[in-house]
């Protein structure tokens, strides 16, 4: 887990510029740095998370045996040791980078679809001064592009990119911002900064192909409980791969507590506010599962001190308000607590919000793209920009309510949610991984009959069973909470996000 900059330009950058440049985000790389001058006119920089293979060696950039290419990396590859027996791969260090890396030397850009993992890439060809960049088929990595006529710069953090170009902050998306809670995927908050979209692969600059986030759109199977079980217990096993300590983060709910019960992880964090928290509920799934637990309590005033901490941090507005819990829960971890498993994707996945999934099932009148954005949206419809509108009509196209509900939260929710773990968990230098978020389980579950997920009386009805089959009954008979911030359990949705919004915007004098 670690950030990576990347520069190409006729305009050579000098060397202080850049490093300063890749400072700005020494956070998500606290344990090494290094910049490299692969080519004229192109530079690489990274910070370093050390999670497998934890020598120097393993540092980046990283260049290949035959010494033709060179490689910046972000994220966490499940499969490379897999893959460097497929592809018979030679490598001196137990490095899934080096992995990526012969692998490319062997296959060229074929090897990004065959990576399970999550990841944002560069790779520069130091001969010819051709480059590829590659961002993981669901965006849990972040990446960001500027394009000029001359140059071009590629960032973990628009910080960084900004600290290079002076950029100008984009009106329509904070007006997205304000309804959907991220500006529409593809944009930033900055007029110049684009987001590179999950799955797509750069080739010098353009669109050279995209990766499957599934392997059909229509699911062949019939739906098997025993199956998503299988894949749901082997991504979990897979995503416990590292060289340092592993913990996880444990509410009162199904999601994080099936992957505690599946996981060899002994250590667990709650974290809540005196008036606002699970800490009972995760005390007793922590007991019954003979972990540790430990609680993080938080106090108003630390919870907005962590909210200002991360804007000024990341010169942007912050997604929602319970990051700021996520980065106060991470920050409590042990230093060599590097790793922590979350349940992010499951309510994507299996339907897990209850009454707007249920909606969309009963109602058999298409809804309209004001109704539905007065439904899900966390602002006035007055906040909606034309070009949000046409997005969300081109997404929902002739589908039924309940299909266009589910592209819906995975190209839009998910993406948003997953920007916000990975930017809390790596504020506090620690690596958040999200078993749930699998090709596999994603090509399993996606568009399977919406009665195996959800009914009348309960949602997530798989990940559910689970639970019954492993005699776990808590998480079964709670009310589903949501991962509130609220100083008391009173606040309103519409009030908790109105003062988060007014909060963020005056810290960056917006």
């Amino acid at each position: 887990m670690c950030g990576i900059l990347f520069y190409k330009s006729s305009v050579e950058i000098d060397d202080l510029t850049f490093r300063r440049a890749l400072d700005k985000q020494i956070w998500r790389g606290p344990d090494a740095s290094g910049t490299l001058r692969a080519r004229d006119g192109i530079m690489i920089g990274h910070v370093r998370l050390s999670i497998q293979d934890l020598s120097p060696a393993a540092d980046q950039p990283m260049n290949s045996d035959n010494g033709r290419y060179c490689i910046i990396f972000n994220g966490e590859i499940y499969n490379h040791k897999n893959l460097r027996k497929i592809l018979l791969l030679k490598c001196k260090t137990s490095s899934d980078t080096e992995t990526i890396l012969e692998g490319f030397s062997a296959v060229g850009e074929k090897i990004f679809p065959m990576l399970d993992g999550m990841f944002s890439i560069v790779i520069v060809d130091k001969n010819t001064g051709d480059w590829w960049a590659a961002r993981d088929r669901f965006g849990i990595k972040p990446l960001y592009i500027l394009k000029t006529n001359n140059k071009t710069i590629i960032s973990s953090e628009t910080i960084s990119i900004r600290s290079i170009v002076e950029c100008s902050v984009s009106e329509q998306s904070i007006s997205e911002w304000k309804i959907i809670r991220r500006p529409l995927p593809g944009f930033t908050f900055f007029n110049e900064i684009s987001e590179v979209i999950p799955g797509t692969i750069y080739f010098n600059g353009n669109i050279s192909s995209r990766i499957k986030r599934r392997e059909y759109d229509v699911n062949p199977e019939e739906f098997n409980q025993h199956k998503i079980e299988n894949l749901i217990k082997k991504s979990i096993r897979n995503h416990e791969l590292s060289d340092v300590e592993n913990v996880c983060l444990l509410s009162g709910g199904i999601d994080s507590t099936i992957i505690a019960a599946i996981s060899s992880v002994k250590k667990a964090y709650t974290v809540g506010n005196q008036d606002n928290n699970e800490f009972k509920e995760a005390q007793l799934t922590a007991e019954f599962l003979k972990m540790d637990l430990i609680e993080v309590n938080v106090h108003p005033d630390d919870l907005r001190n962590s909210w200002e901490f991360l804007i000024r941090l990341r010169g942007e507005p912050l997604s929602v308000p319970n990051e700021g819990l996520i980065y106060l829960a991470c920050a409590a971890m042990g230093s060599k607590e590097k790793v922590v498993l979350t349940g992010e994707g499951a309510d994507e996945i299996f339907f897990g919000y209850d009454n707007i999934f249920r909606s969309a099932i009963e109602n058999t009148t298409a809804i309209s793209t004001a109704d539905f954005l007065k439904t899900y949206g966390y602002a006035s419809v007055s906040c909606n920009t034309e070009r949000l509108f046409d997005y969300i009509d081109e997404l929902r196209g002739s589908k039924s309510n309940i299909a266009f509900l589910e592209d819906f939260f995975l190209d839009v929710h998910l993406p948003g949610l997953l920007r916000r773990m990975d930017g809390a968990s790596m504020a506090a230098s620690k690596e958040a991984r999200v078993p749930f978020v699998t090709m596999d389980i994603l090509s399993y579950m996606y568009r399977q009959p919406p009665s195996e997920k959800i009914n009348r009386y309960f949602s997530k009805i798989p990940l559910r069973n689970i639970l019954e089959s492993f005699n776990i009954q808590g998480p079964l008979q709670r009310k589903k909470i949501g991962f509130s911030s609220t100083a008391t359990k009173s606040m309103s949705r519409i009030d908790e996000y109105e003062f988060f919004r007014s909060f963020n915007l005056d810290v960056l004098g917006w």
